[in-house]
C-alpha cells in the first residue's frame, strides 16, 4: 500500500468505510409550506453521482452554529427559545459573529429543521450529511443559515516528514550539542555537505544533494534573511490545531537549550487544551501533536521573544476549528497574528460553512489581527486518491486569510541561500532515473478557487487568467528534505525529527509579519494587501524554478524493493510549478530581511 500525503502527514492509504451500501438516494419529508429554505446547509457534493449513501444516521451527534442576520441580532433570544423548545442544546451567543453553538443528535436536528440526516461516502471519507437543505418556519428570518451540517473528520495536519529515519547523531558533527540528524550518516548537513557518488546520469540537474538532515531554530530566521535584532518583543503569536500536548513547552525548552537557542522565558508560552476533547476523532491527539510541536518551535525560532498562545479545538469539524479561530481572537491577549497549520480540499466545506469561516476572519481583521493558514501538501489535489478535480484548500481559499505555499530552499554552509525553488516534488529512482509512479509525491496546494471570487489586491496586482481567488498569497520552506529539526513525540517516543509541510510555512511567514509589527508598530489586520502592495520590491523574494534535486535513502514507499530515491523539484506532471512573479506554489515569494519588516504595512514610492 503506497503512502501518501492527505493535507498533511505522511500517511498510509486505507479503506475508511465498512459495511453494504443503501439506497443511493435518501428521501427527506417534504418541506412545510410555510418553512424557508436554507440552502448553504447542504454540501455541494451532496448530488453528485459519485457520492454513495451508507445508512441513515439519526444517532450522529451534530455540533452546529446557527448565523443569525447581524442586522437583526436582537431577535436571536428567539430564536434560541425556538432551538430549546425543539430538544436541542444552545450555547451562549457568539455575539461578534452572531452565531449561536447547538448540539444534538442528527434525529433531533433533523426534526427540528425539517430534514434526516445519512451516512454518505465521499471520495475516501465517510461523512453525515444532511439529505436535504435545512429548513426554519418563514417567520423566523432572522436565521440565514446552518454550518457545521456536514459531520466529519475534515481537516488534517499540513506537516509532511523527512523520509529517512531521524534519530541518530550525525557522525560528522560531534562537536554540537544536538544531535544532527540522520540515515545512517547519507543526509546533508546544509547543501552539498554530502552528495552521493550513486547518482543515476540520466537525472541532468545542475544543483545536487543528498536529502538534509534538518534545519536548527538559527538557520529558519536566515531562510528569510532577519537580522538580529528583530525578535518579536512585544507581539503575540497564536496557533490554533486540535487537542493539545502539554509536554510542548518542556520538550521546546529541552531543544532549545541543548541547540544553543533561546528557550521560553517564564508564561511566554501559554496553551489551552479544550474542555471537552473528543480524542476518538481526527486521529485522535496523537495525530496532531507533531503538527503542534512544529508549529510552536518554528515560530519561537523565528521570533524568539514572542508570546506564544496555542489554541487547541475539540476535534477537527469546521465547526470545532473555525470557532477555535475566534476563541483566539478573543482571549485574554489579542494576538498580532494567526497560524493556521491544517485544512482540506475546498469543497468539502458547504456555503454555511463558508459564511462562519468569514465572519470569524472578519472580526479577526476588525481586531488588528492577520490570520495565515497553510495552502496544502497534495499540490492541485489530482493525484489524490480517487479526488475527480482540481483544488485548492480550505480554510486558505477564503479572501479574508493570507495563504502560505511552500518552497524547497538549500542553504549553503555560510548559511546563504545556494538554491530555492517552488516545493513540487517528483519521485525518480536512485538507480536508473526512471519516474516512481505516479510521478508526484508531495508539493505545495496552489490555483484557483471554485468559490469565492477574487479579491480587489489580486485583481489590481495581477495578470492572471480567471476570476475567483488565487492560493498562494506568499511563501517559506515546506519541503521536509529540506526541514526542520522537531524535538518531541514521534515514532512512540521523544526524539528528533525533520519536518516540513505548508504547516512549517505557515509559522514563519506569521512570525515574520509578527516582526514587522513589533518593529514599526504598523496597525494591519488583514496581510494580503500590505504583501501585494510590496510585491516586485526587495521585501519579497520571487521564487522561480530552478534544477536541483536531492538523494535519500529511502523514498515514500516503506518496504520498496529498491528505497533509494531522488526527489526533483519544482516538477510536473501535477498543474502547479513556480515561475517569475506571482504563481501557484509559491505566491509572491517569500517574504525577506529588513526590507519587509521595515516596510510592511506602509505606503511606498516606487
Amino acid at each position: 500500500m503506497r503512502p501518501r500525503l492527505l493535507f498533511g502527514a505522511l500517511v498510509t492509504t486505507a479503506v475508511l468505510v465498512s459495511g453494504a451500501s443503501v439506497a443511493t438516494t435518501a428521501v427527506a419529508p417534504p418541506a412545510a409550506a410555510d418553512s424557508r429554505v436554507l440552502p448553504g446547509s447542504l454540501p455541494s457534493w451532496a448530488a453528485e453521482p459519485s457520492t454513495e449513501r451508507l445508512a441513515v444516521a439519526s444517532d450522529a451527534e451534530l455540533s452546529l452554529s446557527v448565523l443569525v442576520d447581524p442586522a437583526q441580532i436582537g431577535d436571536a433570544p428567539d430564536v434560541r427559545d425556538w432551538l430549546i423548545d425543539g430538544g436541542l442544546d444552545v450555547g451562549a451567543l457568539r455575539e461578534s459573529v452572531s452565531a449561536l453553538p447547538v448540539t444534538g443528535t442528527a434525529s433531533a436536528v433533523g426534526a427540528v429543521f425539517g430534514t434526516t440526516f445519512s451516512q454518505y461516502r465521499v471520495g475516501e471519507l465517510e461523512a453525515v450529511a444532511p439529505d436535504a437543505a435545512l429548513t426554519v418556519p418563514a417567520d423566523l428570518d432572522a436565521v440565514i443559515d446552518v454550518s457545521g451540517t456536514v459531520n466529519v473528520d475534515v481537516f488534517r495536519p499540513a506537516s509532511a516528514r523527512a523520509v529517512q529515519p531521524t534519530n541518530e547523531p550525525h557522525p560528522d558533527e560531534s562537536d554540537r550539542t544536538v544531535p544532527v540528524l540522520a540515515d545512517d550518516g547519507d543526509c546533508a548537513a546544509h547543501w552539498g555537505e554530502k552528495l552521493t557518488d550513486e547518482w543515476p546520469e540520466s537525472v541532468d540537474v545542475e544543483h545536487r544533494s543528498n536529502a538534509l538532515c534538518g534545519y536548527l531554530p538559527a538557520q529558519l530566521r536566515q531562510i528569510h534573511d532577519v537580522p538580529a535584532e528583530y525578535t518579536g518583543e512585544g507581539t503575540t503569536i497564536a496557533i490554533v490545531g486540535a487537542y493539545d500536548d502539554p509536554r510542548t513547552e518542556a520538550n521546546t525548552n529541552t531543544y532549545f537549550s541543548e541547540a544553543g537557542a533561546q528557550p521560553f522565558a517564564r508564561d511566554q508560552y501559554r496553551h489551552h487544551a479544550p474542555a471537552n476533547p473528543d480524542n476518538d476523532r481526527c486521529g485522535g491527539p496523537q495525530s496532531w501533536t507533531e503538527e503542534q510541536h512544529l508549529d510552536v518551535q518554528a515560530a519561537h525560532a523565528m521570533a524568539p521573544d514572542a508570546d506564544i498562545v496555542y489554541w487547541g479545538a475539540a476535534e477537527c469539524t469546521t465547526t470545532s476549528m473555525f470557532t477555535r479561530i475566534l476563541d483566539a481572537v478573543e482571549g485574554e491577549q489579542t494576538p498580532d497574528v494567526i497560524s493556521l497549520s491544517f485544512g482540506a480540499v475546498e469543497d468539502l466545506d458547504t456555503a454555511a460553512d463558508r459564511e462562519l469561516l468569514n465572519r470569524v476572519l472578519v472580526e479577526a481583521a476588525s481586531q488588528g489581527v492577520s490570520v495565515f493558514s497553510s495552502s496544502g501538501n497534495d499540490g492541485d489535489y489530482s493525484m489524490v486518491g480517487d479526488h475527480p478535480h482540481i483544488s485548492v484548500a480550505s480554510p486558505a481559499s477564503s479572501p479574508y486569510i493570507t495563504a502560505v505555499g511552500g518552497t524547497s530552499t538549500g542553504l549553503g554552509a555560510d548559511g546563504e541561500i545556494v538554491v530555492e525553488a517552488g516545493w513540487e516534488i517528483q519521485t525518480r529512482f536512485a538507480r536508473n532515473g526512471g519516474v516512481i509512479p505516479p510521478g508526484f509525491a508531495f508539493g505545495a496546494g496552489g490555483g484557483e478557487s471554485s468559490v469565492f471570487d477574487r479579491p480587489t489586491w489580486q485583481r489590481d496586482a495581477l495578470d492572471e487568467p480567471g476570476t475567483r481567488r488565487l492560493v498562494p498569497d506568499v511563501a517559506s520552506i515546506g519541503d521536509p528534505n529540506t526541514g526542520f529539526v522537531v524535538y518531541g513525540p514521534h515514532n512512540g517516543q521523544t526524539e528528533y525529527a525533520t519536518h516540513g509541510g505548508t504547516s512549517l510555512a505557515t509559522p514563519m511567514v506569521a512570525s515574520m509579519v509578527a516582526l514587522a509589527k513589533a518593529a514599526t508598530g504598523v496597525e494591519v489586520g488583514l496581510a494580503a494587501p500590505s504583501l501585494y502592495a510590496l510585491m516586485g520590491t526587495d521585501a519579497i523574494r520571487d521564487v522561480t524554478p530552478a534544477s536541483a534535486g536531492t538523494w535519500a535513502a529511502r523514498g515514500p514507499d516503506a518496504g520498496a524493493i529498491y528505497p533509494e530515491t531522488i526527489f526533483v523539484w519544482d516538477a510536473e506532471p501535477q498543474t502547479l510549478q513556480s515561475g517569475p512573479g506571482w504563481d501557484d506554489v509559491t505566491g509572491l515569494g517569500v517574504p525577506t530581511g529588513r526590507a519587509f519588516i521595515e516596510n510592511f504595512g506602509k505606503e511606498l514610492d516606487r
